[in-house]
């Protein structure tokens, strides 16, 4: 059982520009599956793009998705409602400093909604998959599907959604807003194996559970070590070198 942990803008371009993404070497390749359903209000809708736009500004995070190997991660959104949306955010940015952090966050939080409509969880996952594996796409195996939603679609669908980005190596968490049973359909049916649910109890919660999921996600990116760091490890592994030579003599 999976663990619960309780108007179109236009293209931006940060780095060399999302046109050549997939040409860039990062730590992280990280789709926002974003629901823009009926069910959401205006207001939340709002709560929705100010909690990811607040997360990205978040220091510890940006630290985070900075300290990998090439310093830098591929991030887009993916809008669904009825179906998957169409927007300049299907691009991935190319984020690879605290400025450029900054202005894809400023993006989301002025971005203005794309559409409404039912709540086709799958078609938004099928786009994004289609987004992180496909030919633009992020140039990393470390690749992340990050769904988030305040309701529940065809089962059977959305586990298809869900082993189609498992079978390529994609890790899908997800953020379910309100009820418990949203959680639960999320745990049973969006998430991966390796996947992680975080819940929120409200739209008013979605700041903090966001902020959360995607600091776990950052994490994901392997540290490099410091200087100091790769000393000391030098310096262990000659005195291991120097005791093994001295036994040998002895």
């Amino acid at each position: 059982m999976k663990a619960f942990r309780a108007l179109a803008a236009l293209p931006l371009v940060f780095g060399l520009g999302s046109a050549h993404a997939s040409l860039i070497p990062v730590d992280l390749g990280l789709s926002l599956v974003i629901d823009v359903s009926g069910s959401i209000s205006s207001s939340e809708y709002t709560l929705q793009m100010d909690g990811y736009a607040q997360a990205f500004r978040d220091s510890g995070i940006q630290s985070k998705l900075l300290s990998g190997q090439n310093g830098a991660v591929a991030v887009n959104a993916v809008f669904f409602a009825s179906g998957a949306l169409t927007t300049s955010l299907d691009a991935f940015q190319i984020l690879d400093s605290a400025a450029a952090i900054d202005a894809f966050a400023q993006t989301l939080d002025a971005f203005g909604r794309p559409g409404t409509g039912g709540t086709n969880i799958p078609a938004g996952m099928n786009k994004a998959l289609g987004l992180l594996t496909g030919i633009d796409g992020p140039m990393t195996t470390n690749l992340i599907m990050d769904v988030s939603g305040d309701g529940a679609s065809s089962a059977f669908s959305t586990q298809a959604a869900r082993d189609a980005a498992e079978a390529a190596g994609v890790v899908v968490n997800g953020l379910a807003i309100g009820s418990s049973s949203i959680a639960t359909f999320y745990a049973n049916n969006v998430v991966t194996s390796d996947g992680i649910v975080v819940p929120a109890a409200s739209f008013d919660d979605f700041e903090r559970a966001v902020r959360e999921k995607i600091e776990i996600e950052a994490s994901s990116i392997p540290q490099v070590p410091v200087p100091g760091t790769l000393v000391l490890v030098a310096a262990g592994l000659l005195g291991v070198g120097l005791r093994r030579r001295r036994a040998a003599t002895v």
